[in-house]
């Protein structure tokens, strides 16, 4: 399994980062690996919701189905997904910055299935670039 985190401070309230990022039926908007995302759950995101997205993974897109498995809000979430090639986990903390706004600490980790495990290696680079342009998108989406 590849392992991927990243920490950026955005300047907006902890409970409002936290309540837009569990909308994960945005992702596509503020992660350029994602060409779809919705939610597939009706009403507001919370402990079951579930999200099928389509990532583009060097130039392939992949289904997946993502649902949040762990909630707690205002301070960590926890997203799961699983696709035929790759299984995911999402870890999303929320802190209070000093000075203001909030710190949020995003650790992804990809799994790949059956004989593609063999490639996680390889895949570790494009992994941690994925995961700068994730958070650096997130960042932008937030101070919008």
């Amino acid at each position: 399994m590849i392992t991927v985190s990243r920490t950026i401070t955005v300047p907006m309230a902890r409970d409002e980062a936290f309540r837009q990022v569990a909308q994960f039926g945005r992702a596509s908007e503020w992660d350029p690996a994602l060409a779809e995302s919705r939610q597939e759950t009706p009403g507001e995101p919370g402990l079951g919701t579930v999200f099928p997205i389509v990532a583009d993974f060097r130039g392939k897109r992949t289904p997946m189905t993502y649902e949040i498995t762990e909630w707690e809000p205002t301070t960590r979430l926890v997203i799961e997904g699983t696709g035929e090639k790759a299984a995911a986990r999402d870890e999303i903390g929320f802190a209070d910055a000093p000075g203001g706004g909030t710190t949020i600490t995003y650790t992804a980790a990809l799994g790949m299935k059956g004989w593609l495990k063999v490639a996680e290696p390889f895949l570790k680079g494009t992994f941690n670039t994925m995961g700068d342009e994730a958070v650096a998108g997130l960042a932008a989406w937030l101070g919008r």
